[in-house]
């Protein structure tokens, strides 16, 4: 994993929906107060800022993983549940510190620290609720494209990817205005099935798969 510092939430939201948030997109302040008060602690200060600034969108909030809709927000011991696995095979709370844990039962927690704080955790899950779903068109170009060691380099930099996710098992790049590339990886080795291409408009969308020969993925 190459560890680099994100950049502020409010900055990889607007790039994310290609506008800055609007007060629609967010949950109003007296309703994360009552979510802190049902609770009997603060929503750490990260989460409070994910949810205040896109608590009311569908594809930040449930676009793959699933964010805990306020009233759902739950404490196990001293950590806050706020995120459940698209098929519910593991969750995630968080703590006082803005640490990460994940977990892979709910019954009886074996809490597990992830290697990033609460800040970078929700730069990624940003990231990767608009790829693998959120954003409306997706596009992908199979492992088998991919003949010979390099290739995947070589198109990743003719294509001026910029890397904004690198985590165990998971590489995310922007290629211009809100379209994005990324794959799922086994010690840096492309994992089936490919390199998966992922865009809000339409006509970019078409552009980078003419382009860059990504099969529509409908």
């Amino acid at each position: 994993m190459t560890a680099f510092t994100p950049p502020p939430l409010s900055d990889t939201l607007a790039w994310l929906l290609g506008r800055l948030v609007s007060a629609e997109d967010g949950l109003p302040e007296d309703e994360l107060a009552a979510a802190s008060h049902r609770l009997g602690c603060q929503v750490p200060p990260a989460l409070h800022a994910y949810y205040a600034a896109v608590g009311r969108r569908a594809d930040l909030m449930a676009g793959f993983q699933r964010f805990a809709p306020l009233q759902d927000l739950e404490c196990l011991g001293d950590k806050l549940l706020f995120l459940e696995e698209n098929q519910a095979v593991c969750w995630w709370a968080t703590d006082a510190q803005q640490r990460v844990w994940q977990t892979t039962d709910l019954d009886a927690p074996d809490w597990h620290e992830e290697d990033v704080g609460l800040d970078a955790f929700l730069h990624t899950i940003a990231y990767y609720q608009m790829a693998q779903g959120g954003y409306p068109f997706c596009g992908m170009r199979a492992c088998h494209g991919f003949s010979a060691q390099g290739d995947l380099a070589a198109l990743l930099h003719a294509m001026q990817a910029q890397a904004v996710v690198d985590v165990a098992g998971l590489r995310i790049f922007t290629v211009g205005p809100q379209a994005l590339v990324w794959y799922l990886h086994a010690e840096g080795a492309l994992a089936e099935p490919g390199l998966f291409l992922s865009a809000l408009d339409a006509d970019r969308f078409e552009a980078l798969c003419a382009q860059w020969d990504f099969d529509d993925l409908g």
